[in-house]
This record gives C-alpha cells, sequence and structure tokens, in this order.
C-alpha cells in the first residue's frame, strides 16, 4: 500500500471519529449549555432560538461528514476512485459543523469547544488536497477560498432568521433561503474543484453562487446595520462574493486556477 492510500487511511479515519463520535459528545456538552447563557442575556438577542433549531442540523451535518468520511476510508483500503470524493464531501460538511458553534460561544464568552472539529479538519483539508490528491497550492487555496464563502453565505442565511425574530423586517425572510442556495452553490463548487473536476458546470455555479449572494449579501448586511445602527459582519460573504464573481467572468484566470492545475496535477506520478 503506498503512502498516499495510507495517509488517505488515516486521514479519514480521524475525520470520522471526529465528525461522529465527536459531535455526538459535544452536542450533549454544549446545547443546553448555549441556550441556558443565551437566556441570560450573555450573547446576542435572539440567539438561544437559533440553538435550539440550528445546533441540532450542525450535529446532522458533522456526523453525515463523518459517515462519508468512513466510506473513504474503506475507498482509500480497497483503492477505489471515489475515496477522495468522498473524503473531500466529509471535510467540507464537518468544516462547516465544526465553525458555526464557535461564534455563539465566543459572542457569550465560553469556550468555543466545537473548534476540536475544526481546526483537525482544516488541517485535514490541506494535507487531503495537497498531499492525497497532489493538486497545487493555487487550486488548493483556491478552493479554501471559495469554501470560506460557502460557509459565509451559511451564515448569513442563520443572521437572517435571527434578524426575523429579532428585528422582524421582510427583507429578512425575503432572502433567508437565497443565502443557503448561495451557500450549497459554492460547497458544490468547491468539492468540484478538489475533486479534480475541469467541467464547464462547475465554473458557470460558481459564478451563479456569487451573483445570487451578491444580490442577496448586500442588502441583508444593509439592512442588518441600519437595524442595529452599526456595520455588519454580514458583509464579509458579498463581498467576498464579488471578489469569486471576477474569476469565472475571466475564463483564463479560471484556467489557470482550476483546469490546468488539475491536469498538471494528473500529471504527478
Amino acid at each position: 500500500m503506498d503512502q498516499k492510500r495510507i495517509l488517505g487511511i488515516t486521514l479519514s479515519v480521524i475525520g470520522a471519529l471526529l465528525g461522529i463520535f465527536g459531535a455526538m459528545l459535544l452536542f450533549n456538552l454544549t446545547y443546553e449549555e448555549y441556550i441556558l447563557a443565551e437566556l441570560n442575556n450573555l450573547g446576542e438577542e435572539g440567539c438561544e432560538i437559533i440553538i435550539r433549531d440550528f445546533l441540532p442540523i450542525i450535529s446532522d451535518l458533522s456526523i453525515l461528514g463523518g459517515v462519508c468520511f468512513t466510506l473513504a476510508a474503506y475507498g482509500f483500503f480497497t483503492n477505489e476512485d471515489w475515496s477522495i470524493s468522498l473524503a473531500v464531501v466529509g471535510n467540507t460538511l464537518c468544516l462547516l459543523a465544526g465553525f458555526w458553534p464557535t461564534i455563539p460561544a465566543m459572542q457569550m464568552g465560553l469556550v468555543p469547544v466545537w473548534g476540536i472539529i475544526f481546526l483537525p479538519n482544516l488541517i485535514i483539508f490541506l494535507l487531503l488536497t495537497r498531499y492525497v490528491a497532489s493538486l497545487p497550492w493555487v487550486t488548493v487555496i483556491f478552493a479554501l477560498i471559495t469554501g470560506i464563502a460557502y460557509v459565509m453565505c451559511f451564515l448569513n442565511g442563520i443572521a437572517s432568521t435571527n434578524r426575523m425574530e429579532t428585528v422582524g423586517w421582510p427583507i429578512f425572510k425575503e432572502l433567508q433561503r437565497v443565502n443557503w442556495i448561495a451557500a450549497i452553490g459554492f460547497g458544490i463548487v468547491t468539492i468540484g474543484i478538489l475533486r479534480r473536476s475541469d467541467k464547464e458546470w462547475v465554473r458557470i455555479l460558481a459564478l451563479g453562487s456569487a451573483i445570487l449572494e451578491v444580490a442577496a449579501g448586500y442588502p441583508l448586511a444593509t439592512a442588518s446595520s441600519l437595524s442595529f445602527e452599526k456595520f455588519s459582519m454580514f458583509f464579509m460573504a458579498p463581498v467576498l462574493s464579488t471578489v469569486l464573481l471576477i474569476i469565472p467572468l475571466w475564463p483564463r484566470l479560471w484556467d489557470r486556477l482550476v483546469s490546468q492545475a488539475v491536469k498538471k496535477a494528473e500529471t504527478i506520478p
């Protein structure tokens, strides 16, 4: 068995353990604690509703990611071509699941223990893409940026839900699902890039996701800033999407970052 397969198996097993059992443990340790802290006004107004409704979903995503990692470990062991794809899917789900719960924890002054899932998966992402998939750094970094956009768009969807409860303006209800659609789009783009897909639909999906978040993210962030009379962090997703809008609009640049890099990686013995 070659070193890449051994590394793939090792990373997938670690990801599976963190994704499945880590999420189960952390959810049971933090769910009631976070809600109680919010009810005691340690966090932002209305966040107890967000934690009540979304932390179980986040836990589900982590467990699903862990199952993908488990299947990937089996695939690496049997030397299947699809193993890297499932590992990437599992990693993408666990990165989101590990990141979001750290935000309300830090707002409430609590230890962001869900980082136990996020930080190792960030390392897994780099090792998996660079040393197992043999992708060049330029492609790895670009996929990391689209992955950040995927997380930020998802957070904006949650932010809309919070503002629906605390502010109640119709625009927040209108834009809630649109941000999640953009997040799903960027998530698929990230997976598509990392699984060595140089198909045209990946570029078009990246373009469409960026346009969607620009259209939904700026109004959301502006409305949030006006309602709370301070600069909103919800600008991060549309600003990043504006940058990502340029790359798929420029086919030669996209080709250099994705298509040519993938083809170059495939020539590595």
